[in-house]
């Protein structure tokens, strides 16, 4: 049944944008649901059965990517690791110029990211999230992942005071941006355009600009 779905259905309603977005939605809308009656376990074990490497890889707790390995199966009939496997051995499509930004001192950058989420605290984080709540958006749903969301969440249903949930956001915002940087490093052909104290956009745009026309680009 599963494999005629894969083979034979999906193909005909890719043909059909409009219905092809609907059962995308549904789909995913049937997956979470999975996961929220059922827990983790089942929909791992399902993708164990699916993709084994891929199982393997991911942690029993990282329902995101649990989620999406089975979304990538259920869309295409080509498990995630196929997917990855055939996409890494494609040439690149375009020759892609890399531009990289971040501050000659890493302090600079932490204190812009607790000014950053100061800011965000003083337009209304608290606010946006006690407003999604009444809107009805359930405290299960994905979006509640994010960082921000996730803290002011928890201050909204009084797991924490506000204050707390600032410097959780400030703490976990510093560790995302670590990771970002350490995965950027790893690629050598990235042009860095590194801060002073403060960005300096003008001189930013001018050394972007000299690069790309350093490298034929107009």
């Amino acid at each position: 049944m599963l494999y005629s779905l894969v083979k034979y259905v999906l193909p005909i309603l890719r043909k059909k944008p409009k219905l092809w977005r609907s059962f995308e939605l549904l789909r995913r809308q049937r997956l979470q649901q999975r996961l929220e009656q059922e827990g983790v376990g089942p929909l791992l074990a399902e993708l164990r059965a699916i993709d084994p490497d891929s199982a393997a890889r991911l942690h029993p707790s990282d329902e995101k990517r649990i989620l999406r390995a089975l979304e990538v199966w259920y869309e295409t009939g080509e498990t995630i690791t196929q997917h990855d496997r055939r996409t890494r051995q494609q040439p690149p499509r375009y020759r892609a110029a890399y531009i990289g930004l971040s501050f000659q001192d890493r302090a600079q950058l932490r204190r812009r990211i607790d000014l950053r989420v100061d800011e965000m605290v003083r337009q209304g984080l608290l606010e946006e999230v006690q407003a999604l709540l009444a809107a009805g958006l359930p405290p299960t749903a994905t979006a509640w992942q994010a960082i921000g969301y996730k803290q002011f969440l928890a201050a909204a249903d009084g797991r924490c005071t506000v204050a707390e949930a600032v410097e959780e956001v400030k703490l976990r915002s510093r560790q995302y941006a670590k990771r970002q940087l350490t995965w950027l490093r790893r690629n050598p052909d990235i042009h860095w355009i590194l801060w002073g104290e403060e960005p300096n956009f003008p001189q930013g745009l001018q050394n972007a600009t000299e690069y790309l026309t350093a490298l034929g680009l107009r």
